[in-house]
């Protein structure tokens, strides 16, 4: 079995899973009727991401990308749409929203109205690598509450997890077709997720320490 194949295919898979692993969060949202101290920030992230990846799909013609960063651009959607239904924060909330939605716009107006198909293709590998790199850092923004408070609790363990799998594997797949337009963002990311993942080890969510104390 060819490499590159499995594990390109192994990447994809992964990708499209971790997308996943906002649905049990929106589902705390609604049970708890609010998003506590979680931000609205890796959901917009990865609206931002897949989107442009979605947009770097459809300039190269590549099926494979454009199916399957459809479906997360669909996920990620509705994840801040549960996010601000139940969030206390709608202002801030809403003025985020629409700062991503206005750049999206912008962005898809430039790629495929004003710029030469080479240059959006250049332009949109670029901006896609950045927004991997976003993505995978988001739930930093809460570096400052996790230090504070000595807890864990606002960092998403399973997207952190899950991330961490992606970009090690979109890594990989980077090294086997020797292509740094890959390999670059997503090193970053798996780095990036690595340090959240470190924070987590270092600071144990209080809920975590109260259930382990009650058993």
């Amino acid at each position: 079995m060819d490499l590159i194949w499995l594990v390109g295919n192994f990447a994809l898979v992964c990708t499209v899973a971790s997308n996943f692993t906002g649905i049990p969060i929106c589902l705390g949202f609604f049970k708890n009727g609010s998003t506590s101290n979680i931000s609205v920030v890796p959901f917009l992230a990865g609206v931002t991401c897949s989107s442009l990846w979605l947009m770097y799909g459809i300039l190269l013609g590549d099926g494979t990308m454009k199916a399957v960063n459809s479906i997360c651009v669909l996920l990620q959607i509705s994840y801040a749409i549960s996010y601000f239904i139940n969030t206390y924060s709608k202002e801030r909330a809403q003025r985020l929203i629409s700062i991503v939605a206005a750049f999206l716009l912008a962005v898809y107006a430039y790629g495929f109205h004003i710029a030469d198909e080479p240059t959006a293709k250049i332009t949109f590998g670029y901006l896609a690598s950045l927004g991997s790199i976003a993505a995978f850092g988001s739930p930093l923004v809460s570096l400052g509450e996790v230090i504070r408070s000595k807890s864990s609790e606002t960092l998403p363990f399973t997207v952190i997890f899950s991330s961490f799998i992606v970009g090690s594997s979109w890594f990989y797949y980077g090294i086997l077709v020797e292509n740094s337009f890959i390999q670059v963002p997503n090193l970053i990311g798996a780095i990036l997720s690595a340090i959240q993942l470190g924070l987590i080890a270092i600071y144990p969510s209080k809920k975590s320490k109260e259930y382990s104390k009650a058993d």
